[in-house]
């Protein structure tokens, strides 16, 4: 295994197709609209050896409107998220965005960034949480509309959620809960002189 050189923006965009499935299509032609889009616009900007465009299967998003894109890096002008969802043609340009810096090495005279807190950590893996819970209803909702959030956390009483996609995205629910109710037990066994 080697280093490889690296571009410096990657975007990768869903074109996935999925036949037949209660979850939707996948993002298949909006998904390829937008790909050939960014490929022009990375050939006009004279950008294609730092920029580099690649189609993707699926990338665990599957929107009701435009492609699911992952960025790398994540940029300031840019979107917030290494994976933005819902994108269309006329996204590019924020897409596109230049980094605002030069990423370089700290140098060794910087301090280093302070490490997250247990609180810190408590706060994202909420967030992380929540976000996960609503891809779960969501993707319930589209196999059987109506369900409540109570009804997917018995999903043995409804056969429409006997689905790859479902089960994969609540046992990654599943994941960050445990790793949530971890983090509780740790921070509870610390000395309280440690939690600050």
């Amino acid at each position: 295994m080697r280093d490889a050189p690296a571009p410096r923006l990657h975007l990768l965009v869903c074109a996935n197709r999925r036949e037949g499935s209660p979850l939707g299509p996948g993002c298949g032609d909006r998904g390829g609209a937008v790909y050939d889009a960014l490929k022009r616009e990375v050939a006009v900007r004279g950008r294609i050896a730092t920029t580099w465009i690649t189609k993707t299967s699926c990338l665990g998003i599957c929107p009701e409107r435009g492609a699911t894109v992952a960025r790398w890096p994540v940029n300031a002008g840019s979107p917030s998220s290494p994976i933005v969802t819902e994108v269309v043609p006329a996204d590019i340009a924020q897409l596109l965005a230049e980094p605002s810096e030069t990423r370089e090495p700290p140098n060794a005279h910087e301090a280093s960034p302070a490490e997250p807190s247990a609180a810190d950590l408590a706060r994202e893996l909420d967030a992380l949480e929540e976000l996960q819970r609503k891809k779960v209803l969501d993707l319930a909702r589209r196999l059987k509309p109506g369900l409540t959030l109570e009804d997917v956390q018995n999903p043995h009483d409804f056969p429409e959620l006997d689905d790859p996609d479902w089960h994969y995205a609540d046992g990654v629910l599943a994941g960050i809960q445990s790793v949530k109710s971890t983090l509780s037990a740790m921070m509870r066994s610390r000395p309280r002189s440690e939690e600050d």
